[in-house]
């Protein structure tokens, strides 16, 4: 029984070394603004707020449901987890950078 609990520890160590590898390798900003323009995400920002459900331009729209950040509810659109998760990384992003300089 001890052996599972080796092993439990181990896997756990084992995933604690990847999550930390992805974290000191990833660039927000570059998935942040992959296949997409300016001013897309402060479109999507008003989609997210439910401040405009229905601000999002053809090509916008076309571009952030490509990247599964919103999706289509009728005529309006929603924000979904990934694209509230982009704003909230960029708004993180942003802050980091506003301490640095």
């Amino acid at each position: 029984m001890i052996e599972i609990g080796y092993v439990y520890l181990a896997c756990g160590f084992v995933l604690l070394a990847i999550i930390i590898n992805l974290a000191i390798k990833f660039d927000a900003q570059t998935w942040l603004t992959r296949d997409l323009r300016p001013g897309d995400l402060y479109s999507l920002v008003d989609v997210a707020s439910g401040l405009r459900p229905d601000g999002l331009t053809r090509d916008q729209a076309d571009r952030l449901m490509a990247r599964g950040m919103v999706r289509a509810y009728g005529a309006n659109f929603r924000a979904t987890m990934k694209g509230r998760l982009a704003l909230l990384i960029r708004q993180r992003v942003r802050q980091l950078s506003q301490n640095v300089a």
